[in-house]
């Protein structure tokens, strides 16, 4: 193997910040970046606190706070303010601040980028989700490695660009050898240290933008296509606000007493896994644990009301990642990447939900059913693989 010399990582980061760029400047303008105003609620649009942030209005920034933490919001705006110096508009400021986004997640790996680009975080107006994954697996790493302070930095970080990190945290607590009270003291130290400034500052909007999550004005307990919960849904139509003016849309929802279960439903089955690895698993190697946070992402894309394409960026960086460190070639990763282009490309553009639904479910259940057994029984998902590779065999044979 070669060596890593001080040259190679420079070449290796200039790269990284070429694809990140040329990345960046394809993007187009996100859906839910400068959107229109859900009052009285409050959407995920980073772009006001992005652009106040960027021309020095603290004021401005912390009464424009959107639902999603303050750590991708602080990153992004000197970028933000680099691109409107130069005179650039609207979706130049945001592709700046895509740019700070991709690097942080090509410093885990360059080549993990070009996958994610191909999911919609940047047509959604979300590339924060690209540095929380990226976070989220290094912080899990870090633990496995037995660097707990480092681990629960970038636990902390991840946290304060995006609530789902909190899923991350048990996995780290899992996968560390030692030092468990630390990392935990770091990781609320510094998700406190981005949070409680953008409570003190304006509290009002600050829990208004944390009941906003999920949140679509004119209907309750919606959900979309691509989750276990869509065939227990029921259409009604209303007007809502879309970025092309205001249109009647058919919205799906669930019943309140089942659309009130969901998300704690979400927490518990991650959980389950957790527990059920941590007693089976004890003497399992560190790096087994991002296997353990793959799982437990796509528990949530699966389980979770509202997933949409890019809410599955953690779950395959985290898969990437494991894969590229303790498989020879990344089967499960390779498996879900063709499912979701496919889903992206050729399922979604037909507009049938029915479809995207059976689509999802048909390549995301077996996904799911095998990547809890080779987490959690790893020795069973051999005797199985051992028993298909030999009937591969008989049949060539007959």
């Amino acid at each position: 193997m070669p060596s890593v010399t001080s040259g190679r990582v420079a070449v290796a980061l200039a790269v990284a910040a070429v694809v990140c760029a040329l990345i960046a400047y394809g993007s187009p303008m996100g859906i839910d970046y400068g959107a229109p105003p859900c009052a009285p609620y409050i959407c995920d649009d980073a772009q006001p606190a992005i652009v106040a942030l960027a021309h020095g209005k603290v004021h401005d920034f912390f009464a424009n706070q959107p639902p999603m933490g303050s750590f991708s919001l602080v990153v992004r705006a000197p970028f933000a303010a680099v691109g409107d110096a130069f005179g650039g508009r609207d979706l130049a400021v945001y592709r700046a601040g895509v740019f700070a986004c991709l690097v942080g997640l090509g410093l885990l790996a360059v080549w993990t980028m070009s996958a994610m680009a191909r999911f919609s975080a940047l047509k959604f107006g979300h590339p924060e989700e690209l540095p929380g994954a990226a976070l989220c697996a290094g912080g899990v790493l870090a633990a496995a490695r037995g660097r707990t302070l480092l681990s629960g930095v970038l636990l902390g970080c991840a946290i304060a660009t995006k609530q789902w990190a909190l899923l991350a945290v048990p996995v780290a607590l899992v996968a560390a050898p030692r030092g468990r009270v630390r990392m935990s003291a770091a990781a609320a130290g510094v998700a406190g240290l981005f949070t409680i400034p953008m409570i003190l500052a304006d509290p009002s909007r600050f829990w208004l933008a944390q009941k906003s999550v999920g949140i679509a004005t004119t209907f309750q307990n919606t959900v979309t296509a691509s989750n276990i919960w869509f065939p227990f849904a029921r259409g009604t139509t209303a007007p809502t606000l879309t970025p092309h003016g205001k249109d009647v849309t058919t919205q799906y929802s669930l019943s309140h007493s089942l659309g009130h279960l969901t998300h704690p439903l979400v927490a518990l089955l991650a959980l389950a896994a957790i527990g059920a690895y941590a007693y089976r698993r004890r003497e399992a190697a560190g790096d087994e644990a991002l296997q353990l946070l793959a799982l437990v992402f796509l528990i949530r894309c699966v389980f979770d009301p509202l997933t949409y394409s890019y809410h599955h960026a953690p779950f395959l960086v985290a898969l990437i990642v494991y894969e590229g460190l303790r498989r020879r070639v990344p089967a499960m990763a390779g498996y879900a990447i063709a499912a979701l282009l496919a889903m992206t490309y050729l399922v979604v553009p037909t507009h049938n939900t029915a479809l995207i639904n059976a689509f999802y479910l048909g390549w995301s259940l077996p996904l799911l059913a095998a990547l809890a057994l080779a987490t959690l029984a790893p020795e069973r998902m051999e005797r199985i693989a051992a028993r298909l590779r030999l009937r591969r065999s008989a049949s060539a044979l007959a």
